[in-house]
């Protein structure tokens, strides 16, 4: 009995570490995929939306699949830009560096808002109003590639008091197989990048570069939102 339990223990042990969940990126050769030009009512905080490859991360079974992974950026609208007294979002476009099955994923674009009272650089989900979402396929054009995800508002952004945050998942509870990364480079951003992976123990966003993710400072995520409310100013791009 004891060796029956013995050997039972040891099954669970190694079963335990095969189903662990770790941060890791591709490790492809470099390639870089098209930039996305910015359209007359469109929001970036990238110097450049090029996707590359071997940048960005994700939580998952190293070279098996991709846990649940959220990837986050917050616009600060009234701050950084001059928009109009109220924003509405129609599309968010996202990129895949590479990896996912053949033909694409689901993927959901959540938008909210969030006081503009509440410490920058900081994504606390306790914070978060949800005022948009949508569903749509990611991948389908293969490594290096962009989706626009268009997006049902059920509320606007009251630019003078609110700030915009948007994300993007895989799903909650999701595993995609088999692992993929998401779409951005190591130019520079005018605000930080965010990622939440619950399998990875990061419950709440946490800016890359940060924490956990100190080892991913360069992961800058491409993420075009297309909306009205934004005037063209916000396309240009300034680094203190």
């Amino acid at each position: 009995m004891q060796k029956i339990m013995l050997a039972a223990a040891v099954c669970l042990a190694v079963s335990s570490v095969a189903s662990a969940q770790t941060l890791s990126v591709s490790g492809a050769a470099a390639a870089r995929g098209a930039e996305v030009t910015l359209g007359a009512t469109s929001i970036s905080q990238m110097a450049d939306n090029t996707p590359v490859t071997n940048n960005g991360v994700s939580c998952g079974q190293t070279g098996v699949n991709t846990g649940e992974n959220h990837f986050w950026r917050r616009f600060y609208l009234a701050t950084d830009h001059s928009p109009g007294p109220t924003a509405t979002v129609s599309s968010v476009t996202i990129a895949l560096e590479n990896g996912g099955p053949t033909g694409g994923f689901p993927v959901t674009v959540n938008v909210y808002t969030i006081p503009s009272t509440v410490a920058a650089e900081t994504i606390p989900t306790a914070q978060l109003t949800l005022v948009g979402s949508g569903t749509g396929t990611l991948g389908a054009g293969g490594a290096l590639s962009t989706a626009t995800i268009p997006v049902t508002m059920s509320g606007t952004v009251t630019t003078a008091t609110q700030d915009l945050v948007v994300e993007w998942t895989n799903g909650v509870g999701v595993t995609t197989v088999p692992p993929f990364f998401p779409g951005g480079n190591p130019s520079a951003q005018t605000h930080q990048s965010f990622l939440s992976a619950p399998g990875c123990g990061i419950t709440e966003p946490l800016a890359t570069g940060s924490g956990a993710l100190a080892g991913f400072a360069s992961a800058h995520w491409i993420m075009i939102v297309n909306g009205t409310g934004l005037p063209v100013s916000l396309q240009e791009f300034n680094v203190d």
